[in-house]
């Protein structure tokens, strides 16, 4: 397709969100937007995130800095809503040095939250206990309770070393009382990992202050000819007319917003249209165009929280935070076979067909048929009539011979009450309801429909598609009510098919 078609007359900026769990290839399509853009800008989550870029026969893979890197003739934007941990960044432009790939074009927000090493060690901390809920370990949680609990550091506090020492010492102050109620063995043990310090940052059973302030005064050195008032920088652009790519992170089913994702079990962002734009100093009026990623004809999610559809299960769920397990393991237990019919080990040869390992953990994700109740709740959320959606990942089932999209649920859990609507058991939902405790006693009701065999990874317009893979994008795009203007059938750029014109 042309990809200059996306930025039709009127769009100036573009939104690439996730509309599931995660982890659906938003990357690939931020990327083919950039093709045309001046800016690419990213504004929620930290180092949690985790893009895969295949282009021109080689991987990047990125966590903080934006996925369109490697467009070297753009401007790239880290915003201020990210929880911004500098030591990560400078082992990516480190990576970047080593691809020879320039990043003379990066900017960060002076005013982007600041992740600092006790934040990876309360986020660990937590992870040990009864509150476990799965996340990447990455300090992206505490680093935004500091700063809605006003104690926060930025991105500009590490060109000012005594405002920097200020801030932490009350930061510290505050969050060692939060420390101290955990097993000290724990505590140095964690501190032990590179991700912290390698112990550089914890001595004697308490932290360094010293060695903090001079290591971060390190990165604010190598990173100051990047930091900059990013939102005046993109406000000026909006009004220049410059084509601008909003680059989303994480998921709007795990968005903290609460309405919107399975609440505790979501990220610690808000993932939503919002978020992404308030998180690089821009309002939602300003977005002209949204994308909204979903996978299909299967969803996957990482980490705990209800999941209707997943194949396999508990056993799966459980199975899949079993620490050692990762691709290599599964592969050599359960060789793929898209055939079979047992749930938990169709569910593990779907993420072997989709490498559903996180770019970021290597963690396996869970699987599960499409869930188009919750595909509906995440569009309405957005309530716009400026999303399109986008679909991905469907070379991923060729083969298989029978596809199945979940349209309903029947709830199986205990009587509850969900404001004035009382919930029990054999009740008939058609709606994803956003409350962790009736989703997880929701079991899906499925329309089936046939697989295909044609290879798909090659194919250029919708007109040599398969009639089957058709007649399934077709009933999702009436069931969701909105438009599908791409389709992804591999993991290229070049890869991508215009639907706009079916």
């Amino acid at each position: 397709m042309e990809w200059s078609a996306i930025w039709s007359e009127g769009v100036n900026v573009l939104a690439v969100i996730c509309l599931q769990f995660g982890d659906t290839g938003k990357g690939k399509i931020v990327d083919l937007c950039a093709e045309e853009a001046d800016i690419i800008a990213r504004g929620t989550g930290g180092s949690n995130a985790g893009h895969t870029i295949c282009a021109n026969g080689r991987t990047h893979i990125t966590h903080i800095i934006p996925s369109s890197i490697s467009y070297t003739d753009k401007t790239h934007i880290i915003g201020n809503g990210v929880a911004f941990n500098p030591q990560i960044v400078i082992q990516e432009l480190q990576l970047l040095d080593d691809e020879k790939i320039s990043y003379d074009n990066l900017l960060i927000a002076l005013n982007a939250k600041l992740t600092l090493p006790h934040h990876l060690l309360i986020d660990r901390l937590k992870e040990k206990g009864s509150g476990k809920i799965g996340t990447t370990g990455q300090g992206i949680a505490p680093t935004y309770v500091d700063y809605y609990n006003r104690t926060g550091l930025m991105v500009n506090d590490m060109l000012n070393p005594d405002i920097f020492k200020r801030k932490l010492e009350r930061n510290l102050e505050y969050n060692q009382r939060i420390i101290a109620s955990y097993n000290p063995e724990d505590i140095a043990e964690i501190m032990q990992h590179p991700a912290l310090g390698s112990g550089i940052f914890y001595r004697n059973g308490s932290f360094d202050i010293d060695q903090i302030i001079a290591s971060y005064m390190e990165y604010g050195e190598r990173l100051l000819p990047m930091i900059t008032d990013t939102d005046k920088f993109l406000r000026k652009a909006v009004k220049n007319g410059k084509r601008i790519v909003l680059e989303g992170a994480q998921g709007a089913l795990l968005s903290i917003l609460l309405g919107l994702g399975t609440y505790p079990y979501v990220t610690s962002s808000n993932a939503s249209i919002g978020g992404l734009a308030e998180g690089v100093g821009l309002s939602v009026d300003e977005v002209d165009r949204i994308f909204g990623i979903a996978k299909a004809p299967y969803m996957t999610r990482v980490g705990d929280g209800p999941f209707p559809t997943e194949l396999g299960g508990a056993k799966s769920a459980e199975h899949c935070r079993t620490k050692g397990v990762n691709r290599d393991s599964e592969m050599e237990q359960y060789p793929t076979n898209l055939s079979i019919s047992d749930d938990f080990q169709l569910g593990v040869s779907l993420r072997q067909a989709g490498n559903e390992y996180g770019a970021t953990t290597g963690r396996p994700r869970r699987t599960g048929w499409l869930d188009l109740p919750l595909l509906l709740h995440a569009v309405n959320s957005i309530n716009s009539n400026k999303l399109e959606l986008v679909l991905t990942k469907l070379d991923v089932l060729t083969g298989y011979p029978r596809i199945k999209l979940c349209d309903g649920y029947s709830y199986e859990g205990p009587t509850q009450r969900y404001g004035g609507r009382i919930f029990s058991k054999g009740d008939i939902l058609t709606e994803a309801i956003p409350y962790a405790e009736i989703i997880e006693h929701c079991r899906p009701m499925y329309q089936e429909f046939p697989g295909w065999n044609i290879d798909i990874s090659e194919v250029e317009s919708v007109d040599d598609l398969p009639p089957q893979l058709v007649m399934i994008t077709s009933f999702i795009e009436r069931s969701v009510k909105k438009p599908i203007s791409l389709l992804s059938v591999g993991k290229d750029r070049e890869q991508t098919i215009d639907n706009r014109t079916h």
